[in-house]
């Protein structure tokens, strides 16, 4: 009997630090700030303009101050150099569209009507982050469910189409 009233106090006293443990687990934890990106070094961005621009602008999204500015070249082409420790994202706005960057190791960003619709979807979501500019894009990419045509099909006709008639 003394052996019985141990054990259950045994398990009682466990059964309670279990019960704790496992409410401490569920109590929500305040989320981390997001740490804000910077460009390591000075880097070069390249890109296509889209339209009749004749500049392109590098913003900082959160002030919208133009961080450096250039003019389009020879056949829409366009190059920034952008300081090192410029805070990420910074939006490129040419006259007619805008592009998005936010990651430094990208150095290659056309600024037309896609990219323009990609970065106002990102917005949308919430703001230029990674997550919201992969999703935005996955979005506004218009992908067949299956392919419905005979485009290429080299099968039998006959139980393509249902056989002849």
């Amino acid at each position: 009997m003394q052996i019985i009233k141990k054990k259950s106090r045994l398990l009682i006293l466990l059964s309670g630090l279990l019960l704790v443990a496992c409410n401490d687990m569920q109590q929500s934890k305040p989320a981390k700030p997001s740490a804000e990106k910077y460009t390591a070094s000075t880097v070069l961005l390249t890109g296509k303009v889209q339209g009749t621009s004749q500049i392109v602008e590098a913003l900082d999204d959160a002030t919208q101050n133009v961080i450096v500015s250039t003019q389009v070249q020879e056949k829409g082409r366009y190059q920034l150099e952008i300081p090192a420790q410029t805070k990420l994202p910074i939006v490129l706005r040419s006259d007619e569209f805008i592009s998005v960057v936010i990651d430094s190791d990208v150095t290659n960003y056309d600024i037309n009507s896609l990219t323009t619709t990609i970065a106002a979807s990102a917005k949308a979501l919430g703001g230029y982050t990674r997550k919201n500019i992969v999703s935005a894009a996955s979005d506004s990419v218009n992908t067949p469910d299956a392919n419905k045509t005979s485009t290429g099909w080299r099968g039998d006709t006959t139980s393509q189409y249902g056989g002849w008639h």
